[in-house]
């Protein structure tokens, strides 16, 4: 084996990593070719996103590849033929990918040593995930400008801290929104970050349509298509608007024009998720994240419809100072009044509802008295 490097499998491809890779957290750059374990069940889900996405012949880009788990496992697990290409403008990380990829027998997989933005302006692709370490900002526009018409963008963004609310002047600075601090901070942050890549698109006369969007543990990760045409790019830029958040009684609303500086935005108002794509995705059980998958997977399914900007029990609970009860049944009992109730992946204890506020206070504490 390589000095200094250790040999990992995910789902079913193994891989020559340094031997002090990042088992939680975004991790900290080393100075070594970086390679983050907890990642492993974001790659299987863009795993299962590829094998319901991806076409046989198509070009599909992993742009800063590092080690090459991403794009590799795409090359090794997705089952289609496919022009599959790496890139990382380190030469150490170019030199580990070709280890890697011959390790699994993939040597036709074509590794490049560039800087991103430099290869696509001169190719197009079918797919481009782009996964940086930190902001994806710099690489947005041009990846918006390679993908092919109906082509896929993937984009991670590990800088939360901005997007959550918790630094909104470095948020405007970076994706030309405000963001603010809420109970539902995390999906105002991945709309902030959704709502970048669709104004970035909208410049070329491009609209992004969300098929996968979520959050998960210290990252966003979007996957949107990109279409053809002004008037599409308008529909998109339609859905942008902003978040009203009143902390005293809860309500909490997406609306056109911005009314303070405390709210939020511009940002995507749209659905996050394809139902076809989710219906596509398995949770098979030669992912090493499976049992996460699934479950994941049922969150989504259910949310996919809801509307926009969660609440938590938790508020709900301080509000009222009324104990909490099971959240399942919570869910339930807003179906059997006729109200629309989901729970949503971005917080345990969190569900999306039609019903306002007001009403949902009101019942709440008729639900908490039982």
């Amino acid at each position: 084996m390589t000095s200094g490097l250790v040999k990992v499998k995910e789902g079913t491809t193994e891989l020559l990593v340094p031997e002090s890779f990042s088992r939680k957290g975004p991790g900290t750059r080393t100075g070594e070719v970086f390679y983050n374990r907890q990642m492993e069940f974001g790659r299987d889900v863009s795993v299962m996103f590829g094998r319901t996405a991806f076409k046989e012949g198509q070009a599909i880009l992993d742009g800063l590849a590092a080690t090459g788990a991403r794009g590799l496992r795409l090359a090794n697990e997705c089952g289609v033929r496919a022009d599959f290409q790496l890139n990382d403008r380190d030469i150490r990380s170019a030199v580990l990918m070709r280890q890697n990829a011959d390790m699994n027998s993939l040597g036709h997989v074509k590794i490049h040593c560039r800087d991103l933005n430099g290869l696509l302006s001169e190719e197009n692709y079918d797919y481009i995930d782009i996964d940086p370490f930190g902001p994806p900002v710099e690489f947005v526009d041009m990846a918006a400008q390679s993908c092919k018409n109906d082509g896929i963008i993937a984009v991670t963004a590990t800088d939360t801290a901005p997007l959550y609310g918790s630094y909104p002047k470095t948020s405007l600075r970076r994706y030309g929104a405000l963001s603010s601090r809420s109970p539902f901070a995390h999906e105002t942050g991945l709309r902030i970050l959704l709502g970048f890549v669709v104004r970035e698109a909208a410049k070329h006369d491009r609209a992004a349509e969300p098929l996968l969007c979520y959050h998960s543990d210290h990252y966003f990760r979007l996957h949107v298509r990109i279409r053809n045409g002004a008037a599409r790019a308008d529909a998109a830029i339609k859905k942008l608007g902003f978040v009203r958040f009143d902390a005293r009684t809860l309500d909490r609303a997406l609306v056109q024009e911005r009314e303070k500086m405390g709210d939020a935005g511009p940002l995507w108002g749209g659905g996050l998720f394809s139902r076809e794509i989710l219906k596509g995705m398995k949770a098979t059980g030669d992912l090493g994240t499976a049992a996460r998958c699934s479950k994941m997977l049922e969150v989504w399914n259910e949310e996919a419809a809801g509307p926009a900007l969660f609440f938590t029990m938790d508020e709900l609970a301080k509000h009222t100072k009324a104990s909490p009860p099971k959240l399942a049944e919570f869910v339930d009992s807003l179906e059997e009044i006729g109200a629309e109730a989901s729970r949503t992946h971005f917080d345990p204890k969190g569900l999306r509802t039609d019903l306002p506020a007001k009403e949902l206070l009101r019942h709440y504490r008729s639900f908490a008295r039982k």
